[in-house]
């Protein structure tokens, strides 16, 4: 099983994927509770496989995306449906776009031909 820290960025991933936004979201589609899952999320709580499946199902991923660390294999269809590796390269574009964003660009030069 992969490490929690890279657990609780798949579910976060899952639960864009989904479209799901917020914890209450979240709990809604799935018999645990929001306050368990918010702790799923953070350092506190510690994801074991039932949560992970319910999870996956709940998101409408394949148990595999807590498990195996290459994502590509995880989410490989036998029917070659291209839907869910397109919305996982949709998320990842969205991702790169907001870090890029998000980091400050440098100033220029102050012009001093004046």
């Amino acid at each position: 099983m992969l490490q929690q820290d890279e657990i609780r960025r798949r579910i976060r991933a899952a639960m864009a994927l989904a479209d799901i936004r917020s914890w209450d979201q979240l709990a809604a589609r799935t018999p645990i509770s929001r306050s368990t899952l918010k702790d799923l999320g953070t350092i506190r709580g510690r994801a074991d496989e039932t949560h992970l499946r319910v999870i996956a199902a709940a998101c409408n991923l394949p148990y595999a995306w807590f498990t195996i660390t290459d994502l590509g294999r995880a989410v490989q269809r036998e029917d070659e449906d291209p839907s869910l590796t397109e919305r996982l390269e949709a998320v990842e574009r969205t991702l790169a776009a907001l870090v890029r964003r998000d980091t400050p660009t440098p100033k220029p030069p102050p012009d001093n031909h004046d």
